[in-house]
């Protein structure tokens, strides 16, 4: 949840929004104090202790307040001062500027209003920056998705390599924990519910180590309230300093939660098999996210479980209306044998090669060549055989 204090001489006001934040299941009023009541450093002194993420400020009596938001202005707080008032002139405007106020809600407010202008707030001046998020989802369920996208966080972690986290966003299946055995976990639910207040100790309590990189598990065992926007929001600004590449695993659906993943990715894949119905609905879901203003140059299709002989690339891409960015083989064996010893797929395996290959190009590596050793093929044929 985003964090607010409200500072205000109006006691039932701060009621007013404290009963109001609470309903939305976005925001928690952790303090609410008067400069009048209290002297300004002992209101600054509690806001310095609860550090909340937004602080409601009073400006109906400007006058009166001007010298502790002077103060909030000088702190180091890293919160977002939002002035409210039932009104107030175009000149005092410019005076809330200068003291460092520049989104304003005109009283009295809806929890709607208040929503939309904190999330306007934290995406103009708490962006997430890091710009190698990649999100999967799947044009419809069983297309492989989660696959894809845990052996390319391996690869990631494998090539570059570099500090990779992939997100598995599907609260009610957890299929990593049963593709790796992985039992009585921590994992996203419980790192949703700490939000900003998450401490690293903590973090790492929620996440396991697989194969070279961090993995944050769904799981359905220990689900608690729906996630909101903001919860993903303060995910991804916790550990965006923390990783090069963060994979998320998306649900084929993108809610108005997730939705904040998808808006803060740099590229968004398309998982579909080379089955008429899977093409299809890759369409469509491709159109959905440019309904939900996602650039459609950051939208891409991976076509899996592709068979050689199947349908040509240029006629799938004539179907999708869309190049395809990359195109996995069908490697039902290999990938059955690791599910059953709880493991990743080979390296050397076709489905593997091919996911390095996709991380190479994520990362803006060269193709690696293809194997060709007599080593190689050694192995190869003993995997086979054995």
């Amino acid at each position: 949840m985003l964090t607010v204090a409200v500072v205000t001489e109006n006691s039932l006001a701060a009621d007013g929004i404290d009963q109001l934040t609470s309903e939305t299941g976005l925001f928690n009023v952790v303090y609410k104090g008067s400069p009048k009541t209290l002297n300004i450093p002992a209101v600054l002194r509690a806001l310095r202790t609860q550090d909340p993420d937004f602080i409601l400020l009073d400006v109906g009596d400007w006058q009166e307040v001007a010298p502790l938001a002077g103060q909030i202005r000088e702190s180091d707080f890293r919160a977002i001062t939002i002035g409210f008032a039932p009104q107030w002139e175009a000149h005092e405007k410019f005076a809330f500027k200068d003291a460092g106020i520049e989104y304003l809600l005109r009283e009295p407010f809806s929890a709607a209003e208040m929503e939309m202008l904190c999330y306007e707030a934290l995406h103009k001046e708490r962006a997430v920056t890091n710009r190698n998020i990649l999100a999967f989802l799947p044009s419809k369920a069983g297309g492989g998705s989660s696959t894809i996208a845990i052996h390319t966080a391996a690869a990631l972690a494998r090539c570059a390599p570099k500090n990779v986290l992939l997100v598995e966003t599907d609260r009610r299946s957890g299929v990593y924990s049963i593709m790796l055995g992985l039992e009585n976990r921590l994992g996203l639910d419980d790192a949703l519910g700490l939000g900003s207040s998450m401490t690293p100790v903590e973090w790492y309590q929620h996440v396991v180590r697989v194969s070279g990189f961090h993995l944050l598990p769904a799981n359905p065992k220990h689900r608690r309230r729906l996630p909101t926007w903001a919860d993903y929001y303060q995910l991804l600004r916790y550990v965006q300093k923390q990783y090069d590449f963060i994979l998320v695993d998306l649900p084929e659906v993108v809610n108005e939660a997730s939705a904040e993943v998808v808006r803060s990715a740099r590229s968004i894949f398309v998982v579909c098999t080379p089955e008429l119905a899977s093409i299809k609905m890759a369409h469509f879901r491709a159109g959905e996210l440019e309904a939900c203003d996602i650039p459609g140059d950051r939208i891409h299709i991976l076509i899996n479980r592709a068979e050689r002989g199947g349908s040509p690339r240029e006629d799938l891409e004539e179907i999708l209306e869309r190049p395809v960015f990359g195109v996995l083989p069908n490697d039902y064996a290999e990938l059955k044998q690791a599910m059953l010893e709880s493991r990743l797929a080979s390296p050397e395996s076709p489905f593997a090669e091919s996911c390095l290959n996709l991380a190479r190009k994520l990362g803006g590596l060269p193709a690696a060549a293809p194997e060709r050793s007599r080593f190689a093929l050694l192995r190869k044929l003993s995997r086979l055989a054995g």
